[in-house]
């Protein structure tokens, strides 16, 4: 009795505790930044390191491939430390770390060796630098089923830090050019399957060896093989649940069954795929290898959790919601509608699942085309064209599983359709919200479109229901005429008009604002907009241009002048490569001294010119600038998200509702980044680049390339960033 009480207590507590944890869902969530202080891996620069580990190295065997391994590996880990994109000592970083813990309990000396970060990306994976550094996707996180899978994959990355497979593969490659490799010679193509083959090899090594790891531990074995399920279908949503269209519904807009999917198409992910020329063995190949390996004697004694159950599930459902907004960013808007419908079921009330679903639907509709299906080209920087087209909506026949639907419904509705239903979802969700300025403006924006580009007015929308219509129209005469004058023509041809479209299920938009029309602030917002009285937040000042009355035409080449007092900037862009009988090498100790000298060459113009300016820099990082850190991430996040919206300047940066603040702290919303590439072959070529972005409307406000047959030199340099910020500074003549 005693037992059952004891048990009784701790199962009451452990609920408890899982109720108060998701509690800080219900309401709102706000997204995660880093804090506390940076480690020494983010202060110091990439050179120190690759210096100290390449004395390290002594007299060993492939030096100079190793000496390029090193400088090379840590340069790019460099840049992704300060991307903006890896959390430092947030509440996922620390969980997974706790999983290490776990792991390796038994060997302090390698625990202390590794570095592991949760990274702000939506891909379901994880990967691992020889240096001991692990990196895990917030993607990853919101798919796993328990940690005993999670721990599994931390095993598997451990050892390709133990294996040193990376520097291996790097070598290996090396030799495979050089005809060296004892792994195999001949054609190009031979060479790049070897490249797959030596791969393949190391990967089903780190599964074999992370399993024994995770032998050593008190996870269940059992529990961790759904670990290959997780990635076999990594390509669907986190969860599969059934969109209705009455989330999107109430009592008087109604969506036609024309736009609901009766049936989505069964999941057909095939796990025995061709994986010659892939790095690693397709799932069923892993599977096969590792199942005779699962049995253990003592599976009974292990669990799927030794850390904690309810942190685990709090950390996914935290690593879900960060999803929303990693679509947002990456423009995948039916994902980001998808991820928060399914979070809405448990938090009908979060603000945040509101926003990211109203500012998916704005950005839908501002990209949606007459024949339904919707894309835009990504920015092109330089004299390369890089633009590609990318569909908004892809087509639904492309989806699998349960989120079909929602891909179906939205890439079939007329940009009428679609904006009506937003509107009536922004709206409500603001009404419920009463004050968020995020929702305000979104909804005078798709009052905007309404009025602007579908040409719609209030005239255009019912007052009345359907079925109201229907009851009134059962009077005779007096639904359309005076009671003592006899019924016009006109009248009757009104009469049976009405009677058809009430009749019609195509027309459900007419019928959509019958209830919000009994709304005065949704009225008078609508009449402010159709009359011209209300701003278009997200709009006109984003693409339009002020107008100046008397002012002649530019012509087509002219520059420009801003009439900029101040500006952000950011650090400089610095590129320096050796072309070599057709191979590029990267000058990377040339390219962190060049980028030094470029930052010192804007700040000198600046100065000359009396132009104000702050900084966001990341190359004089102190433990103490954690602040300044997660600046540099929520503009590396901005600039991201307009960058992939290429031309298309009606689209929202989803993202800029995090940036105010920084605005407000650095004076100005001008953001400037500018940047060199130089080439040296048989011939030196140099492109400078200049771009300047208004960071509350997300307009490009300047673009400027040069491009010289000559190398880099300081002067030429500070002739074309000189030339840059005059333009930005100087008045503009009326």
């Amino acid at each position: 009795m005693k037992l059952f009480i004891k048990e009784l207590f701790v199962g009451l507590l452990l609920f408890i505790n899982a109720d108060i944890s998701f509690a800080q869902f219900e309401s709102d969530y706000t997204p995660l930044t880093s804090s506390g202080s940076l480690p020494a891996e983010f202060i110091t620069t990439a050179k120190e390191i690759s210096k100290q580990e390449i004395s390290d190295l002594g007299k060993v065997t492939d030096r100079s491939a190793k000496q390029q391994f090193i400088i090379a590996n840590n340069y790019f880990l460099r840049d992704l430390l300060l991307s903006g994109n890896v959390l430092v000592n947030d509440p996922l970083s620390r969980y997974v770390n706790k999983v290490v813990d776990q792991l390796l309990k038994d060997q302090p000396a390698l625990r202390q060796q590794l570095h592991v970060y949760v990274t702000r990306s939506g891909d379901v994976n994880a990967y691992a630098f020889d240096k001991g550094f692990i990196f895990v996707n917030v993607g990853l996180l919101a798919q796993l089923e328990n940690e005993s899978q999670l721990a599994f994959i931390l095993a598997h990355e451990i050892t390709h830090v133990i294996k040193k497979h990376s520097v291996n593969q790097y070598i290996e490659n090396i030799r495979l050019e050089n005809g060296t490799s004892s792994y195999e010679r001949g054609s190009s193509e031979e060479r790049n399957l070897a490249r797959y083959r030596f791969s393949k090899e190391q990967e089903s090594e780190a599964d074999m060896e992370g399993l024994k790891l995770m032998k050593q531990t008190g996870y269940s074995i059992k529990a961790m093989g759904g670990a290959f399920d997780v990635l076999q279908y990594s390509y669907l949503p986190f969860e599969l649940v059934d969109f209705r269209k009455n989330f999107f519904e109430d009592e008087y807009l109604n969506l036609p069954d024309t736009l609901y999917l009766k049936k989505s198409s069964e999941v057909k992910s095939n796990d025995d795929y061709d994986d010659t020329k892939s790095s690693h063995p397709n799932i069923r190949k892993r599977r096969g290898s590792i199942e005779p390996e699962l049995k253990v004697n003592d599976e009974s004694s292990r669990k799927k959790y030794l850390v904690s159950e309810t942190e685990f599930k709090n950390v996914r459902e935290m690593a879900r919601f960060e999803l929303c907004r990693v679509y947002l960013i990456e423009r995948d808007y039916v994902n980001a509608v998808y991820a928060s419908y399914i979070l809405s079921e448990k938090y009908m009330n979060n603000l945040y699942l509101k926003k990211t679903i109203s500012k998916a639907l704005y950005n839908i509709l501002v990209n949606k085309p007459s024949d339904h299906r919707s894309f835009t080209n990504t920015v092109s920087i330089g004299n390369g064209n890089i633009s590609s087209k990318q569909y908004v909506v892809p087509d639904y026949m492309n989806i699998e599983g349960a989120s079909q639907k929602l891909y179906y419904m939205l890439g079939n509705m007329t940009s009428t359709e679609l904006n009506t239903v937003a509107l009536s979802y922004t709206y409500k969700a603001y009404k419920q919200h009463a004050g968020d300025p995020v929702l305000s403006a979104l909804t005078d924006s798709l009052f905007s479109v309404l009025v602007n580009s579908n040409n719609l007015f209030l005239r255009d929308f019912s007052s009345k229901s359907k079925a109201e219509i229907k009851k009134s129209d059962t009077t005779g005469k007096a639904a359309l005429a005076e009671p003592d004058q006899e019924e016009s023509k006109y009248t009757k041809i009104k009469k049976e008009q009405q009677k058809t479209e009430v009749e019609t299920d195509d027309n459900f938009t007419k019928y959509a604002f019958v209830g919000l029309l009994k709304d005065e602030e949704f009225v008078n917002r609508y009449t402010k907009m159709a009359r011209g009285l209300t701003q278009k937040p997200l709009i006109d000042e984003y693409t339009n241009s002020p107008k100046i009355k008397g002012k002649k035409k530019k012509k087509k080449n002219s520059v420009p002048f801003l009439g900029i007092d101040k500006v952000l900037f950011l650090d400089p862009f610095y590129m320096k490569v050796k072309n070599d009988h057709g191979t590029e090498y990267v000058k990377y100790y040339e390219i962190e001294e060049h980028q030094k000298i470029l930052a010192d060459i804007q700040k000198k113009c600046a100065d000359k010119l009396k132009l104000e300016y702050s900084t966001v820099t990341t190359k004089d990082l102190s433990e103490s600038d954690i602040e300044r850190y997660n600046q540099n991430a929520v503009l590396n996040d901005w600039l991201g998200e307009r960058f992939r919206h290429g031309d298309n300047n009606s689209e929202l940066v989803t993202s800029s509702e995090y940036i105010k603040q920084l605005i407000k702290e650095a004076g100005t919303q001008y953001v400037a980044w500018s940047g060199v590439y130089d080439s040296k072959g048989k011939a030196h070529h140099c492109t400078y680049f200049f771009i300047l972005m208004d960071l509350e409307s997300g307009k490009l406000m300047k673009f400027e390339t040069r491009y010289v047959r000559s190398n880099d030199n300081r002067d030429l340099i500070t002739s074309f960033v000189y030339n840059s910020l005059m333009h930005v500074h100087k008045k503009p003549s009326l």
